[in-house]
C-alpha cells in the first residue's frame, strides 16, 4: 500500500511541483504624470515578463477604495529579446482616476499561470506585482460640490429644434446639450444643470451617459434635454451656463459654457416690441388719430353750441366739415341711392351745378 501510494505521488508530481523560471510583474506609468488630482486620469500599465512558455493565465485585479479604473484596451503578447534571452512579455494598458487626495496605492495584482515546463510538463505558478504608490493633490476647485471633474479635452454641442425666440403659440422648444470629454468616466462628469425660472415651463428627459475607447483614452459623454414653453407671449432670456473643468494637460482651471438663449412667441413681435418702445411710424400713426380725434371733437362742440344759437350762420359754415355726412353721401353714391344722394347734397351746402345734375337723374327718369 505504502509503494502505491508514493506511485501515485510520483505520478501527480509535475502537476504540482513548484514551477521554475523566472517571472517578474509590476506597475509602470504609461507617461510622466506630475502630481495628479483628484478625478484626473493616470494611465498605467501592468507588465509582466516571463521565460516560460504560457498555456493559461488569468490576470487578478482586485476592486479598489482608492480608485476607480477601466482596462483601455486588450492584452498584449509579445516575444522580447533582454540581455541575450527571450522573455514573453504581457502588457495590460489600464486607466485609473483618484478618488480623493494623499498618498494612494493601486494594487496589488496577481498573475495566476499555467506554464510549460523544461520536461514539457505542465505546471501552475503565480507571481504578484507590488502597489502602484500615487501622491494626489486635491482639487483645485472646491467649489465644485462633490463632483470632481477632470479632462484631457472638453467640448460641448448645443441643438435646438427651432427657433426658441420665435415660437408658434403654445407650443416648445427642445433643447438637447451633449459635453464630451477626453480622459474622463461617465459618472465623473457634472450632474444636469438646474434650469427654472418663473415665466418658464420645463420638462426634463432622462440623462444619458456612455463611453467610448479611443486610441487617445475613453472618451466620455452625458446627454442633457429640455422642452422649454413660456408661460405668456413676453420673450425671457435663460442666461448662460458656466462648466468648470480641470485641465490636466495644461494643468489648470478652464471652463466650457451653454450660451444664452431668448424664448418667446412669434406673435409676441406682430403687436409690440421687445425693448417696451414704439416704432417711428406706429408713434406717428397713434399722433394723427388722436388729432383727428381732438378736431371732430372741437367740431360737434362747435355745431351743438351753435344749435343754442340760431341765425349766427356758424352751422351753416361748418356743415360742409362734417365727416360724418361725407362719409354717407360717398355710401348712397356708391350704393346708387340718388334721394340720399341729394339730401346730402344739400344738406353739405354743395354747388347748385351739382345739385341741379341730381335733380335731373332723379326727376328725368319718367319724362317721355
Amino acid at each position: 500500500m505504502v509503494i502505491r501510494l508514493l506511485l501515485a505521488l510520483l505520478l501527480l508530481w509535475p502537476l504540482t511541483a513548484r514551477a521554475e523560471g523566472e517571472f517578474s510583474l509590476k506597475f509602470l506609468l504609461a507617461e510622466p504624470v506630475d502630481r495628479p488630482v483628484v478625478g484626473q486620469m493616470i494611465p498605467v500599465i501592468l507588465r509582466g515578463r516571463y521565460d516560460r512558455h504560457i498555456a493559461g493565465e488569468k490576470l487578478v485585479l482586485p476592486p479598489s477604495d482608492t480608485f476607480d479604473w477601466i482596462q483601455t484596451k486588450a492584452d498584449e503578447w509579445f516575444e522580447e529579446r533582454i540581455d541575450g534571452k527571450n522573455w514573453m512579455i504581457l502588457q495590460r494598458h489600464l486607466a485609473i482616476w483618484p478618488r480623493h487626495d494623499g498618498v494612494l496605492q493601486f494594487g496589488p495584482a496577481e498573475h495566476q499561470l499555467t506554464i510549460i515546463t523544461r520536461a514539457g510538463q505542465r505546471a501552475t505558478a503565480s507571481v504578484k506585482a507590488e502597489p502602484l504608490v500615487v501622491s494626489v493633490a486635491p482639487h483645485p476647485d472646491p467649489r465644485m460640490n462633490g463632483w470632481k471633474f477632470a479632462a484631457r479635452a472638453v467640448e460641448i454641442e448645443d441643438s435646438l429644434s427651432g427657433d426658441p425666440a420665435r415660437l408658434p403659440d403654445g407650443e416648445a422648444v427642445t433643447r438637447r446639450v451633449t459635453l464630451r470629454a477626453l480622459g474622463s468616466l461617465p459618472e465623473h462628469l457634472p450632474p444636469r444643470p438646474l434650469i427654472s425660472e418663473p415665466w418658464l415651463i420645463t420638462f426634463s428627459a432622462p440623462v444619458r451617459r456612455e463611453m467610448r475607447r479611443t486610441p487617445e483614452g475613453p472618451v466620455s459623454e452625458v446627454v442633457w434635454e429640455w422642452q422649454f414653453r413660456p408661460e405668456h407671449g413676453e420673450p425671457g432670456v435663460l442666461e448662460p451656463i458656466i462648466i468648470p473643468w480641470f485641465d490636466t494637460v495644461n494643468h489648470r482651471m478652464s471652463s466650457v459654457e451653454i450660451p444664452s438663449i431668448t424664448i418667446g412667441y412669434a406673435s409676441y413681435y406682430t403687436g409690440q416690441n421687445v425693448t417696451g418702445r414704439l416704432p417711428g411710424s406706429l408713434k406717428w400713426g397713434l399722433a394723427g388719430a388722436v388729432l383727428a380725434g381732438l378736431v371732430a371733437g372741437a367740431v360737434l362742440a362747435l355745431l351743438r353750441f351753435d344749435a343754442l344759437r340760431p341765425g349766427t350762420g356758424l352751422t351753416d359754415r361748418l356743415r360742409r366739415f362734417d365727416p360724418r355726412r361725407w362719409l354717407a353721401l360717398w355710401q348712397a353714391k356708391r350704393r346708387g341711392d340718388l334721394l340720399t344722394e341729394r339730401r346730402l347734397a344739400e344738406e353739405l351746402n354743395l354747388p347748385p351745378a351739382r345739385r341741379a345734375a341730381l335733380d335731373r337723374r332723379i326727376y328725368g327718369r319718367g319724362q317721355v
